[in-house]
């Protein structure tokens, strides 16, 4: 099987080999975008995220969530792997996010069900993207699409959980204890165990 990265020496027309392919799905293509919708979720959350865990780099991360977004969708969407900035930005941008969720694990407190929504993501965000790649290697490009898609969805949909429940956690910890939900992140603090 040769390498899709290499040009097809029966065809002096690039864009030939481009057409064998079947088309992008447009869930294929919107799908890049969930990395930026985890972003701005981070974003919006911020504070709290900071609050719970202030030895992290919440708004470098976001940031990066952001951007990854618009990566993903230039190097799998619209150049659809053809440019070699895009794939090197895409990958490296992707390969910094997906390193940095075991990190959360070491700066993080968290209780089991941020450790199990964190890790059940990760590994099937890992899972998924391995699946992909053999569809890929394998020129089974729907197949590819699909497990791709979910590579896309995963990791930034466990990332989201895991804000959402660490963001609504705190307060109903505080509720219970009879405190107010409003607490200051140095009140806060102290109800972590």
């Amino acid at each position: 099987m040769r390498s899709l990265d290499v040009e097809d020496p029966e065809s002096a027309d690039p864009a030939r080999k481009v057409k064998e392919r079947p088309a992008l799905a447009w869930w294929f293509r919107a799908g890049c975008f969930c990395y930026s919708a985890a972003g701005l979720s981070m974003q919006w959350r911020l504070w709290a995220l900071q609050c719970d865990c202030p030895s992290y780099p919440w708004p470098l991360e976001a940031t990066l969530l952001l951007l990854q977004g618009i990566l993903s969708y230039l190097h799998d969407a619209h150049f659809e792997g053809r440019s070699l900035p895009a794939k090197i930005a895409d990958r490296s941008c992707a390969t910094f996010l997906t390193l940095c969720q075991p990190v959360k694990f070491a700066f993080c407190p968290m209780d089991h069900m941020q450790m199990t929504i964190l890790a059940v993501a990760w590994c099937m965000g890992l899972a998924f993207f391995l699946m992909a790649s053999r569809a890929f290697a394998a020129g089974d490009f729907r197949r590819y699409q699909i497990f791709h898609s979910f590579w896309h969805i995963t990791l930034p949909l466990g990332g989201i959980l895991w804000i959402e429940y660490t963001q609504k956690a705190l307060p109903h910890v505080a509720a219970s204890l009879g405190l107010d939900a409003r607490l200051s992140c140095a009140g806060a603090a102290l109800l972590r165990p």
